[in-house]
């Protein structure tokens, strides 16, 4: 085509306002250049740093991100997966309610899955050495003088057991008593329902480690309503990176997450499973960072 000709082209496609169909797209590469991206729930700030970490990448790469809210439903989550799985090359999921046979059915060479938050045998993830911070963050409480820890303990998925085995082992080491608490929900209504608890356990914990940030602010709320002191009688800790943790009174000591980070190396993978569908699923291991604060100190 000669330059002329180009030219005349561009000028008309500018003065239209054309755009290119992305249906047209799929149709002619097989490639949509878009990522399904599920996650558990967009009011936690550990999916929504998630969301900014893949959303980083996926601009890098040339490609959008489809962002859907499974509410912790599974009936949902699967659901959304299926509507994504048309429209998108690959998906990742992030603290999926899904089985693990129900994940690993779903991955495939030519539309790749990537897990945040689940390690699950032939299928590409991105976790959290839980069982390591939740060993510390025990510890740390027993070292503060702290002898009847309970955990509140999540969902029973891999991170829930990771995180519960690392308590276990801190309590049995230091020759204490493990008490686990069921959770009704891990976020703020379950925190603050959570507090219930507490007058039925025997004994009556001095602290607590809880699922996540959200189920510790709850709870924290919830013990000063009914006059308990933290961390004068009860120190509480937890797992995650709410930008908050250190502006509550009191500040919340937790073992910090990181989230931005997990999106951003979980999207890293998904597009290099797609760029280069040979490659060997593989594992990625990120590492909590213990912060205390005044949650948790005497």
């Amino acid at each position: 085509m000669g330059s002329q000709t180009e030219i005349r082209i561009w000028k008309a496609v500018s003065k239209l306002g054309y755009q290119a169909s992305p249906h047209a797209q799929v149709l002619s590469t097989g490639r949509s250049w878009a990522l399904g991206m599920v996650i558990l729930d967009i009011l936690n700030p550990h999916f929504t740093a998630l969301v900014k970490g893949a959303g980083r990448i996926a601009s890098e790469k040339n490609y959008t991100v489809l962002l859907v809210d499974a509410e912790e439903n599974p009936q949902r989550e699967q659901q959304l997966i299926s509507s994504l799985r048309a429209r998108t090359d690959g998906l990742i999921l992030a603290g999926s309610r899904l089985s693990d046979a129900e994940i690993a059915a779903l991955h495939a060479p030519e539309q790749p899955i990537v897990t945040i938050g689940r390690r699950i045998a032939g299928v590409p993830s991105v976790t959290v050495d839980e069982y390591a911070a939740s060993l510390q963050i025990a510890s740390y409480l027993v070292a503060q003088g702290r002898r009847n820890v309970a955990y509140l303990a999540g969902p029973a998925f891999w991170v829930n057991q990771e995180r519960e085995r690392g308590y276990r082992d801190a309590l049995e080491q230091a020759g204490l008593t493990p008490q686990v608490l069921p959770l009704t929900s891990p976020d703020l209504l379950g925190g603050e329902q959570a507090s219930a608890l507490f007058w039925t356990a025997q004994p009556f914990p001095d602290a607590v480690v809880c699922y996540n940030d959200l189920v510790a602010i709850g709870l924290i709320a919830a013990l000063k309503t009914l006059g308990v002191k933290v961390p004068e009688e009860v120190a509480v800790a937890a797992f995650g990176n709410h930008p908050l943790a250190a502006h509550l009174s009191p500040s919340l000591t937790h073992m910090e997450i990181p989230s931005r980070k997990l999106g951003e190396l979980a999207t890293g993978l998904l597009v290099k499973l797609l760029e280069r569908p040979q490659v060997e699923p593989h594992q990625i291991q990120q590492y909590a960072v213990l912060r205390p604060r005044g949650s948790t100190q005497r």
